[in-house]
C-alpha cells in the first residue's frame, strides 16, 4: 500500500442516459430503429413510419432485419421461424402480446419490406406475426380489438394486386404466412366491415393465383374451432387473474349442486412433469374398474397439489375459511374433483377424459347427494363433456359445516386474502370461458344436454314474459326461441349464480340469475 499523499479519484463521468427498450428487444438493435419504432408505434407518423419505410428500403443491408427485431420484441412475440413446437400435447405456455400496436405498424410495413433472398424480412415478419396471433386467444383479441384484421386485408391488397410501390412482382413473393394471420384473426372476429373488405380484396384478385386461397382462407375462418366458441368471454391470463365473487351462507346445498360453463383453455400446465405425473396417474384409474381406482388417483394429484409445488389451474375454487367446501382443478389434461369436511377431512376424484388445449368444450359438472332412511345415501359425481354424460362416479358429499368465504372461478383464493393458503401456490387458469352456470341441485342429463346445445351466447331471461318468441321472423328461429325459453323456465328455479360476460362492465359482472341476490362477481388482475 503507498504511503503517499494520496489523489482523489477523478470524478465518474455522468452515464450516458440511454432509451427505454420494450422486453424482448434485442440489446444490439440499432437505437435509430429502436426510436422510430417507438415513434411509429405511438402513432407519430412523420417522425415513426416515414423513417421506417427508408430504412427498409431497398440496399439498407441488414437494417431492415433490424426493424423486424424490433417490432418483434416491441410486440412481444417471437421470431415464427425459431418457434418451439408443443410436443407434449397439452399446451405450451403461450407468449402473451405486449403491444398490440406493434402490429399494426408490423402490418402496415409488410408490403414495403425487401423479399429477395429468404428468409427475407418480408417473411421473417410474416411469420412472426403469424406465430403470434396463433400463440393464444389472447392475443388475437387485443390485435382485434386494435383493428389489425383491416390492416392485414389493406396489405394484402397491395401486395397481391400490385398497387404497393415495392411490390413491382407481388406474385413472386409466398403471401401463405400472411393468409395464415388474416385466416387466424377472422375465425375469432369478423365484423360486417372487414367481411365486405376481404369480399372485395377477392373480387379484385380474380384470374390471379390469390383468389382460390383467399376465399378458402374465409371458408376456414368461418369454420375454425375457435368461431365454435361464445361471442363473449371472460379472458384469464393464467399468471394473475380470476373471478372473485362474494361470500356465501347459502352453502352448503342439502341436495347437491351442479356447474357448467364453456371453456378453451390454451394451456393445462407450465412443466412437463405435471404433465407425465398426470398421465400416469389417469392411466392408473382407467385401468381398474371401481371407486378405489378413482380415488387412489386422486388422493396423488390432491397431495401434489397441497404440496404447493406443482401447477394444477382451477376451473372453480369454493372455500370456507377453515379450508372446507369443493375444488375443481385440472391435473395436466384431467380434471380433480376435491372436497373438504370438517375436521381436515378430504376426498378427491380424478376423472380420466383428456381434455385437449385449445379447443372449446360444454364442461358440465353434478354432485348428488342422496338421503336414506337413517341419513345417510348414495352419492355420486357426473362429468358432462359437450353435453354428454362422459363419467359417473360414487364420492361422498362433503359435510361443510361453515358458510363458504371465497367463492373464486379460474383461479383459488390469493395468498394475500386467505391464510387458508399457507401452503398452496396460486393456480390460475389460462383459458377463455363463457357464461357459468351454478346450480343449487343437479338439473340431470337432459337439461345438461339442451344447455350444450343452445350455446353460450344466449343470455338467458326470467319471469313472466321473459324471452316470449313472439317476434320470431320464421318456424326455425321460433323453434330455437320456445325451446331455450322452456328451458330457461325449467332451470330457474335450480339456478343459483349466473354469469354471463356479455354483462361485464369494467372488472364487476352482475348475477343475472332468478334471485340475482349474490351480488357481483369482480374480474381481478393482480398485476
Amino acid at each position: 500500500m503507498s504511503t503517499g499523499t494520496p489523489t482523489m479519484p477523478p470524478d465518474p463521468s455522468p452515464p450516458l442516459r440511454s432509451r427505454h427498450r420494450p422486453p424482448g428487444v434485442p440489446a444490439d438493435a440499432p437505437q435509430e430503429v429502436v426510436r422510430a419504432v417507438d415513434a411509429a408505434v405511438m402513432g407519430n407518423r412523420g417522425g415513426g413510419m416515414d423513417c421506417l419505410l427508408e430504412m427498409v428500403s431497398e440496399g439498407q443491408g441488414e437494417l431492415p432485419h433490424s426493424v423486424v427485431d424490433v417490432l418483434l420484441g416491441t410486440m412481444g412475440g417471437v421470431d415464427g421461424l425459431d418457434e418451439v413446437r408443443d410436443t407434449t400435447g397439452t399446451g405450451t405456455s403461450p407468449s402473451i402480446m405486449s403491444n398490440s400496436g406493434a402490429a399494426i405498424t408490423a402490418a402496415e410495413l409488410l408490403p414495403h419490406l425487401p423479399f429477395s433472398e429468404e428468409p427475407s424480412p418480408r417473411t421473417r415478419m410474416a411469420v412472426g406475426l403469424h406465430a403470434a396471433l396463433r400463440a393464444c386467444t389472447r392475443n388475437r383479441a387485443m390485435c382485434s380489438s386494435s383493428g389489425l384484421l383491416a390492416v392485414l386485408l389493406e396489405s394484402a391488397e397491395k401486395l397481391f394486386v400490385g398497387t404497393g410501390r415495392s411490390s413491382t412482382s407481388p406474385s413472386s413473393w409466398d403471401g401463405t404466412p400472411l393468409l395464415q394471420c388474416i385466416q387466424l384473426l377472422g375465425g375469432h372476429s369478423l365484423s360486417v366491415k372487414d367481411l365486405h373488405s376481404w369480399l372485395g380484396l377477392v373480387k379484385k384478385v380474380l384470374g390471379t393465383s390469390w383468389a382460390t386461397p383467399l376465399m378458402l382462407a374465409l371458408e376456414k375462418a368461418m369454420g375454425s374451432e375457435e368461431a365454435r366458441g361464445p361471442a363473449a368471454t371472460f379472458e384469464f391470463d393464467g399468471e394473475s387473474s380470476g373471478l372473485l365473487g362474494p361470500g356465501d351462507s347459502r352453502w352448503p346445498f342439502s341436495s347437491g349442486y351442479g356447474f357448467a360453463t364453456w371453456i378453451y383453455i390454451e394451456s393445462f400446465s407450465d412443466t412437463l412433469s405435471t404433465a407425465t405425473a398426470a398421465a400416469a396417474i389417469a392411466a392408473a384409474a382407467a385401468a381398474t374398474s371401481g371407486k378405489s381406482s378413482a380415488m387412489s388417483a386422486a388422493a396423488a394429484a390432491s397431495a401434489l397439489a397441497g404440496e404447493g409445488t406443482i401447477h394444477m389451474p382451477r376451473l372453480f375454487s369454493f372455500l370456507s375459511s377453515d379450508n372446507q367446501g369443493v375444488e375443481a382443478y385440472f391435473h395436466g389434461q384431467f380434471l380433480v374433483v376435491e372436497s373438504g369436511g370438517g375436521k381436515g377431512k378430504k376426498a378427491s376424484l380424478h376423472f380420466t377424459y383428456a381434455f385437449k388445449p385449445r379447443r372449446w368444450y360444454f364442461v358440465g359438472l353434478e354432485h348428488t347427494n342422496k338421503h336414506g332412511l337413517l341419513g345417510k345415501g348414495d352419492s355420486e359425481l357426473r362429468l358432462y363433456v359437450d353435453g354428454s354424460l362422459h363419467e359417473s362416479r360414487a364420492f361422498d358429499f362433503p359435510r361443510i359445516s361453515k358458510p363458504l368465504a371465497f367463492c373464486c372461478i379460474g383461479t383459488n383464493p390469493p395468498p394475500t386474502i386467505a391464510g387458508l393458503q399457507r401452503r398452496r401456490r396460486q393456480c390460475p387458469l389460462f383459458a377463455e370461458m363463457g357464461p357459468i352456470y351454478i346450480f343449487r341441485e343437479p338439473i340431470g342429463p337432459d337439461r345438461m344436454s339442451r344447455l350444450a346445445l343452445r350455446g353460450g351466447d344466449i343470455l338467458p331471461t326470467f319471469g313472466n314474459g321473459a324471452g316470449f318468441p313472439w317476434k320470431a321472423t320464421n318456424d326455425h328461429i321460433k323453434n330455437m326461441a320456445e325451446e331455450s325459453f322452456a328451458l330457461n323456465h325449467e332451470i330457474g328455479g335450480s339456478l343459483h349464480l349466473l354469469y354471463h360476460p356479455s354483462l361485464l362492465s369494467g372488472r364487476f359482472c352482475p348475477d343475472a340469475s332468478p334471485s340475482g341476490s349474490a351480488g357481483s362477481f369482480y374480474f381481478f388482475f393482480l398485476h
